[in-house]
């Protein structure tokens, strides 16, 4: 009898075992014969299209932002209005979280406001996506160039907002830093795609047998794409930005303040590529091409409310409490500013210099290098009045 129970047992893990096999067998082949068919109309998305947020930040976390900010997206995956069929100059604005403008109303945001503010100035019809995404340097605007460009051929013009996040790619990453990116580009060219979309269409690798280090099961792949997409829910659930009080705490604590930066060529050297390698796609497809210089509150002579909103400049983690001094992360952003106008005047590129034209004030950022409500309107103002003294064309 026991015998019996035994062999029962095992016909039942045994089948039971079986049985899980096939059912994840069938979603494996299920799943991947599903991203074939629907690789076939899906596009390159930086953010889930037709996305609706709203940020309600605690008052005194951001000085200068004001109200409740809206956060639209429409449905080609931009921060802005739908693209319509009509005549129209369109631009698209790329860049990290100073062209995100996460915790500003749409209609604050720096790109929503130049498109504003450039109607009101033309008969002519202008329309501005922004599809700025925070934590994103040249690596991933590389990627937005090369693979949105090709999605709107209807793209007149491009602003890139650019530099404060390969200064500090360069610094936090310290001797792990890479610069060799455009090198290395089938090394890091499907992180950098998760990175800078939120949707992808299908590709060969994205969802296949674990056979190297970026192949994986389909559904162990829909587990973890889950997983990421609750991780960015997650982060970008914090309406009221009480994140900023945690960081400005982390510098506050530093256990020691470092004057010297590391070497910076090899990261500069990489940033003139990548500029480079960017203007090149622009050019291949008759898009005209603007940058603009990262501006910043870093600056020698600063009170102790300005120095009490800032929390950039960590060396290798938060956790180690050591952080770059105000005069060293303004070297680095200097030095980085002025490679970006040297390829542009040798390219014969247009670049705003914007972080000549705004003030190094608490009235325009909130901590080192975000913008308040009139920090970004500024912004506005200055781009528009440079589209009316350089009307260009495509």
């Amino acid at each position: 009898m026991l015998k019996f129970f035994k062999k029962e047992y095992l016909y039942s893990v045994v089948l039971t075992v079986v049985g899980v096999v096939v059912a994840l067998l069938i979603c494996e082949f299920g799943l991947r014969a599903y991203f074939s068919i629907k690789s076939k109309n899906d596009k390159y998305y930086v953010w889930p299209p037709n996305l609706r947020k709203v940020f309600k930040p605690t008052p005194g976390t951001m000085p200068g932002v004001n109200g409740i900010a809206h956060f639209n997206v429409n449905s080609d995956g931009m921060r802005g209005d739908e693209i319509s069929s009509g005549k129209q100059y369109r631009i698209l604005t790329i860049g990290g979280s100073t062209t995100e403008c996460l915790f500003l109303d749409q209609e604050k945001s720096w790109p929503y406001a130049l498109q504003k503010k450039l109607n009101n100035l033309s008969m002519s019809k202008f329309w501005v996506g922004n599809v700025g995404k925070a934590g994103l340097s040249t690596r991933e605007h590389f990627m937005h160039m090369k693979y949105l460009l090709p999605q709107y051929s209807e793209i007149d013009a491009v602003i890139i907002l650019v530099g404060c996040n390969d200064l500090t790619r360069r610094l936090i990453e310290d001797k792990k830093y890479d610069p060799d990116f455009l090198d290395h580009y089938e090394y890091w060219k499907h992180r950098l795609i998760k990175g800078a979309f939120s949707e992808t269409p299908y590709y060969r690798g994205k969802y296949r047998f674990r056979s190297g280090y970026y192949d994986e099961l389909a559904v162990g792949s829909v587990i973890k794409q889950s997983m990421d997409m609750y991780s960015r829910r997650k982060m970008i659930q914090d309406e009221a930005g009480n994140m900023f009080i945690n960081l400005r705490n982390l510098r506050k604590e530093a256990l020691k303040i470092v004057e010297d930066l590391p070497d910076l060529n090899s990261g500069l050297e990489e940033y003139k590529r990548n500029i480079n390698a960017i203007i090149d796609i622009a050019q291949a497809r008759s898009v005209r091409i603007i940058f603009m210089t990262q501006p910043s509150l870093w600056k020698k002579e600063m009170t102790d409310e300005e120095k009490n909103l800032l929390w950039y400049g960590w060396i290798e983690s938060q956790k180690s409490r050591k952080y770059y001094s105000v005069a060293a992360l303004m070297r680095g952003m200097q030095a980085y500013n002025d490679t970006l106008l040297q390829v542009c005047r040798a390219r014969g590129i247009e670049c705003i210099d914007l972080a000549r034209e705004l003030p190094r004030s608490s009235t325009m950022f909130y901590d080192d290098v975000h913008f308040t409500d009139k920090g970004s309107l500024m912004t506005a103002d200055v781009v528009s009045e440079y589209f009316r003294k350089h009307p260009g064309s495509k």
